[in-house]
């Protein structure tokens, strides 16, 4: 049963006049989850930063896996992984569960395929139809997968792989690096072919860890050829993850609403199916500039304008903004008219309705706010006062508050802060050096 929050997990936050600096998120567990698998066939010791919290699944993975994996718990998601080389991996006495995005699972179920051993794996519903074109695809190699149970597989492995020419150039680009990864082990050439106008680029995944992939066109200008051409495991190397952007909202809200903030969110990755909430923020007006890096991240920089334009989320938006809904309505507060969310009625099913709870903790706050079966909608522009937050331990809420407390006028009083640690390590840390020293926040 939970009671009342412990004084030493109540944070007080009071208005704030600006929001000056640079931050960083969390690094992408995608991006997280293929370098460590990776880094456990390559020859040689990697170091990674800002892994995130939820990669430790996939470290106890590699462990059970025979890998010596070293972390260090000072919450910068600092991991060394001394590789094993190509074939030096164990058997697991355990079920693998890969739930991960499918362009890590993918390479990891490749990687596994191609060992002399059987493994049992599980993996996560929306990658079930890419790893069962993988494993078709695979056993052209030798290699041989079966699906034993819903979501659950049995490779038997194999001792000699083979490399193959794949003929096939629409494939999704998970499968195109679950190709190319079982390449590796192969004694002669993998060829994968793709579209020439493919976004994907998998090779450069591999290229970075000088594995030797040559892409062409000349042979026939229609398709991109790629040729992966073993002969030795990955390099090892030292990566700082790129950074999850959806935990990097809460920054980008704060530093688009209190006036005269100049925040960046340094190297974060911005996929197409992640960047729904960026394109809200830019089509109400707010001033938010996308700079490109060498290695696909990008950066953030932000700047409070002050004049942000109500809009209307819903259907396959407000879908993709479940877990966002109430940093979505905080930002709401700071546009101009009624800001529609609609088609989230599903965050009224769980353990209480969300919908309800936010509601009422916007009028809490001062925000005119219609509560609907549909959702909200919430007539912004008004100004917000502190109250006492009871956030029943949901980090989205928390942050979501955190960021309105740096707006309301009085104090802003948020119970059960320490939930947003499992997920964002350090977040208060850097939302706090970003405020004015004067204007901090206080944990009591």
């Amino acid at each position: 049963m939970r009671g009342e929050a412990s004084l030493s997990d109540v944070r007080t936050f009071t208005k704030t006049t600006r929001l000056q600096g640079e931050v960083r998120a969390p690094g992408e567990l995608r991006a997280a989850a293929q370098a460590l698998w990776l880094a456990a066939i390559a020859d040689g010791e990697s170091r990674f930063e800002h892994v995130p919290p939820e990669a430790a699944a996939t470290l106890d993975i590699l462990e059970g896996l025979g890998v010596s994996i070293k972390r260090n718990g000072d919450g910068h998601g600092i991991v060394t992984v001394q590789g094993n080389g190509l074939g030096g991996l164990e058997p697991s006495s355990q079920t693998i569960d890969l739930d991960v995005p499918q362009e890590a699972a993918l390479p990891a179920l490749a990687i596994l395929s191609q060992q002399a051993f059987v493994s049992r794996v599980r993996i996560a519903p929306e990658s079930r139809e890419a790893a069962m074109q993988l494993l078709a695809l695979l056993a052209r190699t030798g290699a041989a997968g079966v699906e034993e149970a819903e979501f659950l597989l049995r490779l038997d492995g194999t001792e000699s792989p083979g490399g193959v020419r794949h003929e096939e150039s629409d494939l999704p680009g998970a499968v195109k690096l679950g190709l190319l990864t079982a390449g590796l082990f192969a004694e002669v050439p993998t060829v994968v072919r793709e579209s020439p106008s493919s976004k994907d680029r998998v090779d450069a995944l591999l290229k970075i860890r000088g594995v030797a992939v040559e892409g062409s066109r000349q042979a026939d200008p229609t398709v991109r050829t790629m040729t992966l051409t073993p002969g030795a495991a990955p390099e090892a190397l030292d990566m700082d993850i790129p950074g999850d952007v959806s935990r990097a909202m809460p920054f980008v809200v704060a530093g688009l609403s209190v006036p005269r903030s100049e925040v960046t969110v340094r190297r974060v990755m911005l996929r197409p199916e992640n960047r729904v909430f960026v394109d809200i923020v830019r089509q109400i007006g707010a001033e938010l500039e996308i700079a490109d890096n060498d290695d696909g991240s990008v950066d953030l920089v932000l700047k409070a304008s002050g004049r942000m334009k109500a809009t209307r989320v819903a259907g396959k938006r407000a879908q993709s903004l479940l877990d966002h809904v109430a940093l979505l309505a905080v930002l709401a507060t700071q546009t101009e008219g009624e800001f529609i969310i609609r088609d989230v009625e599903s965050l009224r099913q769980g353990e209480f309705d969300f919908i309800e709870h936010l509601a009422d903790l916007l009028r809490a706050i001062e925000a005119k706010v219609g509560e609907y079966s549909y959702g909200l909608v919430i007539d912004g522009g008004r100004p917000l006062k502190g109250a006492r937050i009871k956030t029943r331990r949901h980090p989205g809420l928390t942050q979501a508050f955190s960021v309105a407390g740096l707006l309301a006028t009085g104090d802003m009083d948020i119970e059960d802060t320490a939930c947003v640690d499992p997920v964002f390590p350090g977040f208060f840390d850097q939302l706090d050096a970003l405020r004015s020293p004067r204007k901090k926040e206080k944990t009591t």
